[in-house]
């Protein structure tokens, strides 16, 4: 079978942990065709061609894969005006998905997954079908996106994300924090992104794209992606200089509420911080 994705990245992190970010900054060091399938649906579909929330699609001609009577419009925009990106709701019918998962060869193909236990995203059954649901990888890397908890709290909170039952929250953290460590293995491929040093340290993420196989420009790395409405606290107001975003402070504005003194008082989830990131409090 003939390769399809040169790079295969599927990408794993709670929601408000830089994921959008650092997935955007993985797409700029490419600088070449990509596919993004976005917040998979796991329980609706396990394909990721056939259960994304938003697939977006940079630097492949859109007559490969735009279906319907905008097709042409697509496409002289595509030749006028340079739009080489574009994007698609999981629900958008001009999208030929099958012609894009069949598309020739596919520089970078990134599946992210936001917010479920691990143990859940991608098993026996995901692997048995794995080149059927994408086709052949040259590379195949399990991307683990951490932000430290207090900070991942801080902005859940501020989206409203975290009442119903935060108690869940901090056991996918604590997991999550587990397999960047290494002491799970629930992937095949895994490479742990710390988000707090990628945000900082200039010569972590050049060690990083070598990691990852791709070239370092560090372009994006001052983007605040639209994607999940861009940020909880400021949304797209830092594009442009996200760097300057005071994204390791968040936790401050919110020490004392009742959800926060939980992830404070949790041994585990402190101890598992700790190793990870340093002191933070």
């Amino acid at each position: 079978m003939n390769i399809t994705n040169i790079r295969e990245m599927s990408c794993f992190g709670l929601r408000r942990s830089g994921n959008h970010g650092i997935i955007n900054w993985i797409i700029r060091q490419n600088d070449d065709a990509f596919v993004h399938l976005n917040n998979i649906k796991l329980y609706s579909n396990r394909d990721p061609y056939q259960s994304f929330a938003e697939a977006n699609i940079g630097r492949i001609n859109p007559l490969v894969y735009h279906k319907g009577i905008l097709k042409a419009r697509r496409f002289t925009k595509y030749l006028i005006n340079r739009q080489v990106e574009y994007r698609y709701g999981g629900d958008r019918p001009e999208l030929d998905r099958e012609r894009l998962r069949r598309y020739s060869v596919k520089p970078l193909l990134i599946h992210s997954y936001e917010h479920y236990d691990l143990g859940h995203v991608i098993g026996n059954s995901f692997e048995a079908k794995r080149t059927e649901y994408l086709g052949k990888s040259q590379e195949r890397f399990d991307v683990i996106i951490l932000r430290d908890p207090y900070n991942t709290f801080a902005s859940l909170i501020r989206k409203g994300e975290t009442l119903a039952n935060p108690q869940s929250i901090i056991n996918k953290w604590i997991e999550h924090a587990k397999e960047y460590l290494g002491m799970s293995k629930h992937f095949k491929h895994p490479v742990g992104i710390n988000y707090n040093f990628w945000f900082t340290d200039q010569s972590y993420r050049q060690e990083l794209a070598k990691k990852l196989g791709l070239p370092f420009t560090d372009a994006g790395i001052d983007t605040v992606p639209f994607v999940g409405e861009g940020s909880s606290f400021d949304k797209g107001a830092y594009d442009g200089q996200a760097s300057q975003m005071p994204v390791l402070s968040r936790y401050k504005s919110y020490l004392e509420h009742p959800v926060m003194l939980k992830v404070l008082a949790h041994a585990e989830l402190n101890e598992l911080a700790n190793e990870i990131f340093g002191p933070i409090l």
